[in-house]
Parts: structure tokens; C-alpha cells; sequence
């Protein structure tokens, strides 16, 4: 259910915030759309039909950090918003823009059993070097934590992996 509804959500910002609203502004619209489009069929394959994702408590470290992420996209996030003058509703919002919604991808992917397939992580990481960038040069101030969200779900998806190749030659101990 949980990555049916993420798959969702990726689904309508690629379709219905990008190809539908932002490409009147920007052209590169139509590609990133594709781009959610793409990772939303990825998490509903991956995810649903595949299985591949259970989400659930992992190391504490990552549990904690994808609560403090999951926290951030939901209400610290609009808070910062509305303190910079970005409120309701043109501020962007989780679940219908991408920003915020990316970060709360980035949360569930650190509460996953098993480690993530890299796949699932291109689009989110693609998506917060480039709108990080483009959004802070706009004084959308909030989406530092866009790319703060993206470096820590790499960091945990890079270590996970270390630790397992170091598992399997006998080098890691748990």
C-alpha cells in the first residue's frame, strides 16, 4: 500500500505538476515529468507488483533520520515556507509538489527492510541537485533540505551496501 500510494503521488506531480502546469514555464518540464513519471512506475513495479520494498524499522539511525525527514517534508518544510512568505497556497506542499514530496520519499526509502534498488534512487537524487539549485536561486529557502534529504538517503543506501559486500566476504560484523 505504501508504495502503490508513493507510486501514486510521483505518478500525478510528473503528469499533473510538470507536463500539465510547469511546462507553460519551463520546457525542461516535459522531461522531468517523464523522469516521475518513470520512478512512479518504478516504485509501483518494484514495490507492488515486485514486492521488493517492506517498510518497517530498520537501524535506528535510519529510522530516526527518515522520522526527521518525514517531519521536515510535512510540517517543518511549510512552516519555513510560510515564514518566508511562501504560504498556502502558493506555497509547495507535499504531495502535490515535488520538493517536499521528494524528501518524503527519501524518509520511507531509509525505513526499508532491505536496501533499496538503485533504481529507485536515481530520480530522487537527479531531482534534488537540480531543483535544490534551481529552487534556491528563486528564495524557495526550504529546499535546502532537498538536497540535505537526498545526501543522507545516499550516504544510507552506500553504507547499507558496503556493509552487506563486507558481510559477505566475512569482513563485517553486525
Amino acid at each position: 500500500a505504501v508504495s502503490g500510494i508513493l507510486a501514486l503521488y510521483w505518478l500525478w506531480m510528473g503528469i499533473a505538476y510538470h507536463w500539465l502546469h510547469f511546462a507553460a514555464i519551463n520546457r525542461a518540464a516535459y522531461v522531468f515529468g517523464a523522469l516521475f513519471v518513470l520512478q512512479g512506475i518504478l516504485l509501483a513495479w518494484l514495490g507492488v507488483v515486485r514486492q521488493r520494498l517492506v517498510f518497517g524499522p530498520g537501524s535506528r539511525g535510519a529510522s530516526v533520520l527518515g522520522g526527521l525527514l518525514a517531519a521536515y517534508a510535512m510540517v517543518v518544510y511549510p512552516l519555513i515556507g510560510s515564514a518566508l512568505g511562501h504560504g498556502y497556497p502558493r506555497s509547495p506542499s507535499f504531495g502535490v509538489a515535488p520538493c517536499p514530496t521528494t524528501i518524503f520519499t527519501f524518509a520511507l526509502l531509509l525505513w526499508t527492510e532491505k536496501r533499496v534498488p538503485v533504481a529507485l534512487l536515481v530520480v530522487p537524487l537527479v531531482w534534488s541537485v537540480i531543483a535544490s539549485g534551481a529552487a534556491l536561486s528563486l528564495g524557495i529557502r526550504e529546499d535546502i533540505g532537498l538536497l540535505v534529504a537526498g545526501l543522507i538517503a545516499l550516504a544510507h543506501a552506500l553504507s547499507r551496501r558496503w556493509m552487506e559486500k563486507s558481510s559477505d566476504r566475512g569482513t563485517w560484523k553486525k
